[in-house]
């Protein structure tokens, strides 16, 4: 080989090495300082949950046109049935109706009327689809936002579906993420949060628009949030390692943890970054303990028989007042406040393998009883708060 060639490219690799060496240097310091730049990007969730009619094919919609006669015929058919249910003939109408929409299942006017008086009879599915119809025929009618909100109050009479408010602040916060504006994005998912009652996709959106942000702190809160209210979700694993290299797991001190969980329930899970348990603790051992303190029952001597079931107050000779409830309540107070504080103390000390989540419930796994095998299980789970309100407290006992 020639010594000048030699010479110069050895020549040309120190000065790559040095040129290369300052740029690596300030990568790596980079990624320390910012973890979240070296963190690898979540991908935006948009996909609505369907609406009460993208789920169902309206009826006719899609068949040939029909013919003049037809059309006619079913004019006449909806006529008669205005009639029929100005005189309060509902029935008939329904019936006319019916017929007007077989021979015309173009005709918008003949839908949305049947779907009126069908909500009017009280069939909710039946006017549902006709509703659904009309907006497939009539999709940018001047009442369009009026029947798709009337439609969706029939899918949904409990309220517990996503409003259109929710949907538009989302659609919002996709389209200003996309154009960069970050910001904006986050205040568009906050909005659609509040609209939707804790809708589990805003929350991710907005943690993924606070990391473009910046706003690290605030994306590990709602990264956070979605993986405590959405256990089986597929991206679960993703969504942690993304959390892990944002916001490293803090440690917290396993026996502040239980002394906190003893005094005050609930008080653990807080302390140790779980406030979606510490609140189920807290709200379960709370309710247990009002019950216990307010149920009360009244025993009364009176000296005339009562009057429609009560004593007057100047014929009472005796009251008793007890708590039949007091010890029991308490006492479920009580053990729900010892299991919160165990659950916090293992929780403070890391990953624990007899802690798991199934469906949205805690379920821990206690020692085996005897020789036989027979295993106890201790699961808390919350129960429908929209219904109901409230938690369980459940014990399982498995062979």
């Amino acid at each position: 080989m020639n010594p000048e060639k030699s010479e110069t490219r050895s020549k040309m690799v120190k000065h790559m090495r040095r040129t290369m060496a300052p740029g690596l240097w300030a990568v790596l310091l980079l990624v320390v300082a910012f973890p979240s730049l070296g963190a690898q990007e979540l991908p935006l969730k948009r996909d609505l949950p369907p609406g009460p009619c993208e789920a169902r094919v309206p009826v006719g919609v899609s068949s040939g046109t029909p013919s003049e006669s037809d059309q006619q015929e079913a004019e006449r058919l909806s006529s008669e049935a205005n009639q029929a249910a100005i005189l309060g003939d509902q029935e008939g109408a329904i019936v006319l109706l019916r017929e007007a929409a077989e021979l015309d299942p173009l005709s918008s006017a003949v839908a949305y009327r049947l779907a009126r008086i069908l909500e009017d009879a009280g069939e909710a599915e039946a006017a549902l689809g006709e509703l659904c119809r009309y907006l497939a025929l009539e999709p940018d009618a001047p009442d369009a936002a009026e029947t798709r909100l009337r439609a969706e109050r029939l899918a949904d009479p409990d309220g517990t579906a996503l409003s259109p408010a929710a949907r538009s602040a989302f659609e919002q916060g996709v389209t200003a993420f996309d154009q960069g504006a970050y910001d904006e994005a986050t205040q568009h998912f906050s909005r659609a949060i509040l609209e939707g009652a804790d809708w589990d996709d805003a929350y991710y959106n907005r943690g993924v628009s606070y990391v473009r942000a910046g706003r690290t702190s605030a994306a590990a809160a709602d990264f956070q949030w979605y993986l405590e209210t959405n256990p089986a979700a597929g991206d679960r694993e993703a969504v942690q390692a993304h959390l892990r290299q944002i916001a490293p797991t803090p440690q917290y001190n396993p026996g502040i943890a239980l002394t906190t969980g003893l005094l005050i329930p609930g008080m653990g899970q807080f302390y140790s970054g779980r406030p979606a348990l510490g609140f189920l603790v807290l709200s379960t051992a709370g309710a247990a303990a009002t019950v216990a303190l307010l149920h009360r029952k009244v025993e009364v001597d009176c000296l005339q028989i009562p009057e429609g079931g009560v004593c007057p107050p100047q014929q009472i000779l005796d009251e008793r007042v007890t708590r039949p409830l007091l010890v029991p309540g308490l006492a479920t107070a009580a053990a729900i406040t010892v299991v919160g504080a165990i659950l916090a103390f293992r929780g403070a000390r890391g990953s624990d393998p007899q802690l798991s989540s199934r469906g949205g419930d805690l379920q821990l796994a206690l020692p085996a009883v005897g020789s036989g095998g027979l295993t106890p299980s201790l699961r808390l789970g919350p129960a429908s708060w929209r219904e109901g309100g409230g938690a369980r407290l459940l014990l399982e006992v498995r062979f």
